[in-house]
């Protein structure tokens, strides 16, 4: 990733190459068009089909996720709430990630989140699906492969919160200056217009699909570019 020139189109060819390859995006748009819309921000006690749908969608992707959903629904209500509920509606790009405790408080949640399963596992990539769902404009998801090749693949919160997700703001902050120098407009505007033509998904589920292309699937970025639009 260091050193490379980005431009914007990488995302929107990402995301058709992911869509062509990767069956289970159907998962994804059915589980985020049957959930209620901000359920997991507007209380703590959230109702248990919420729940349901959300374990329901992370292990259609995971078929060995352990995940313990009387426990989460617990320490989500008990733990995580009063700390997450700060970056309702926050995009990843809003998000000022030179705070300390806006980064503790990240990694306090993935952690808490990440050990909510069936005995001892600590569930580091559904961890960031179960986040991403919850606030999809801001959180972003990563497997063994992706932390393996951008964060040396630490699992831990602390790694989640003080670097892979800066990096993954820096690097979408390179794909929306792109957009700007070419169409001109402002970074609001880039977002949106990115997202628009890309099925209206957010920057941090684009990401994601880029990511997971690159890395997880090994395409190189002449591959990607390849991908006609």
């Amino acid at each position: 990733m260091k050193g490379e020139i980005y431009h914007y189109t990488d995302l929107l060819k990402a995301h058709k190459l992911f869509r062509k390859i990767e069956g289970r995006w159907k998962f994804y748009d059915a589980y985020m068009e049957s959930r209620e819309p901000n359920i997991w921000l507007k209380t703590p006690k959230v109702p248990l089909k919420e729940g349901l749908l959300l374990f329901g969608f992370v292990q259609s992707w995971d078929p060995y996720f352990r995940g313990d959903l009387a426990k989460f629904l617990q320490t989500y209500e008990e733990e995580i709430f009063g700390k997450i509920k700060q970056f309702k509606d926050k995009t990843i790009m809003e998000i000022d990630f030179t705070s300390s405790q806006v980064k503790n408080d990240i990694a306090v949640i993935f952690d808490k989140v990440a050990r909510c399963s069936r005995g001892r596992r600590f569930e580091s990539t559904d961890a960031s699906k179960i986040l991403h769902a919850i606030i999809p404009k801001f959180f972003v998801m990563w497997d063994d492969k992706i932390r393996e090749a951008l964060v040396s693949g630490d699992r831990s919160g602390r790694c989640y919160a003080f670097k892979f997700l800066p990096k993954m703001q820096e690097l979408i902050q390179k794909f929306i200056n792109s957009y700007i120098n070419e169409k001109g407009g402002n970074q609001v505007l880039a977002l949106k217009q990115i997202s628009s033509m890309a099925d209206n998904y957010t920057l941090a589920k684009l990401i994601d699909e880029f990511n997971y292309i690159k890395y997880t699937k090994k395409k190189s970025l002449r591959e990607i570019r390849n991908i006609p639009l």
